[in-house]
């Protein structure tokens, strides 16, 4: 006996149309859920933010080389670190390597240039840095050219040249810029 359909009497929600069958859309609603969906958004914004921060990280606790010269081990401070106003500014060059510095412009004196000892028998420490270490440095105190920076960006130059068989007048600059705090 057929019912007639009114407004009180409707099929029930999950009564598929005929031909269809329900295992195929209980398949596909047991695999698309509200969590899985937030769960994967979630994901990939975090691994876009992985690279983005990996791009965009400096130096990742590494010293920056950039287009340094090989002759220039390394520089301190850093190219764009932060320092101290009384900390050491120079490099440290390859062994058959010399040179000199200047910083915001002003040639530093010979004299007060800090370069290590070499290292001796008697195992007696540098004046300054490591023995055995090629650096050249100065640090800003009382009765030298400079005696503190000013908080601010700073620009240091060293020139450099090979010990034998070169003299000042073949020097090579490298500059970089550091900030005193």
């Amino acid at each position: 006996m057929d019912v007639p359909m009114s407004a009180t009497t409707r099929p029930p929600v999950r009564q598929l149309p005929p031909g269809r069958t329900a295992r195929g859309r209980d398949r596909l609603r047991g695999l698309v859920t509200r969590r899985r969906v937030v769960s994967s958004l979630a994901l990939s914004i975090a691994a876009a933010l992985l690279v983005v921060g990996l791009q965009e990280s400096q130096d990742g606790g590494v010293e920056l080389r950039r287009s340094r010269p090989a002759a220039v081990l390394r520089v301190f401070p850093s190219e764009e670190a932060a320092s101290l106003r009384q900390e050491p500014i120079g490099a440290q060059l390859a062994d058959d390597f010399t040179g000199e510095l200047e910083v915001d412009g002003r040639p530093i004196p010979l004299d007060q240039l800090e370069r290590p000892e070499p290292i001796s028998t008697d195992n007696a420490p540098a004046a300054r840095g490591l023995a055995g270490l090629n650096q050249v440095s100065f640090t800003p105190g009382r009765g030298k050219d400079i005696e503190m920076l000013a908080p601010g960006s700073h620009t240091a130059r060293l020139l450099f040249w090979r010990k034998v068989g070169e003299t000042k007048a073949n020097s090579v600059p490298y500059v970089w810029t550091f900030i005193s705090s």
